[in-house]
């Protein structure tokens, strides 16, 4: 018997829009979302968005047509068959991005808290080496047609990656009213 818990219909998990209004408000917008779709993007509104085609983990993410540094919303797609995950592949490709002066800062949603355990293996920095809000409840997603998720199954966390800005004190500041906020 499958444990209900664990289970999803569906790699995706649309972020909804209370939640990317605050990440705008912390980033000053949102210049790139690496892990994306048209459906998702009428909610996050990126200037640039990658979905799965593009090979998001094999490019820079640098903002064109100008390669210019922007700002990272990163809410991957769930995957329990790659390993390492493709969550995990996504945190760590932030990391890079960011290591390498390619990302401004950057907002990263787990959409699972057992990823915050898991990233502590992987050989690069942890979830936990950053300021994180886990959320009072767990998040709605919306599923690939808009529709708020009814029964949460996971609780999250959202973390806040700094680069050439950090805006760590408007992180809190704004997920505060979200969860409690570890800086």
């Amino acid at each position: 018997m499958a444990n209900v818990q664990h289970t999803m219909n569906s790699q995706e998990h649309y972020t909804p829009l209370h939640i990317i209004e605050m990440a705008r408000e912390v980033l000053g917008g949102i210049n790139l979302d690496p892990c994306s779709s048209a459906i998702a993007n009428k909610t996050v509104g990126a200037e640039i968005f990658y979905n799965e085609i593009d090979e998001p983990l094999s490019m820079d993410w640098r903002i064109p047509p100008n390669n210019e540094v922007g700002t990272v919303w990163c809410n991957p797609p769930g995957s329990r068959y790659i390993r390492p995950s493709l969550p995990m592949q996504f945190f760590q490709k932030l990391w890079v991005e960011i290591a390498t002066g390619n990302v401004s800062h950057a907002l990263y949603l787990a959409y699972s808290l057992e990823q915050l355990q898991q990233c502590q293996h992987r050989g690069f920095y942890s979830m936990l080496d950053f300021s994180l809000c886990i959320p009072r409840k767990r998040i709605a997603f919306l599923d690939t047609y808009g529709y708020e998720q009814k029964s949460p199954t996971h609780a999250n966390a959202i973390v806040y990656i700094p680069g050439t800005i950090d805006a760590t004190a408007k992180f809190k500041e704004v997920f505060s009213t979200l969860g409690c906020v570890k800086v």
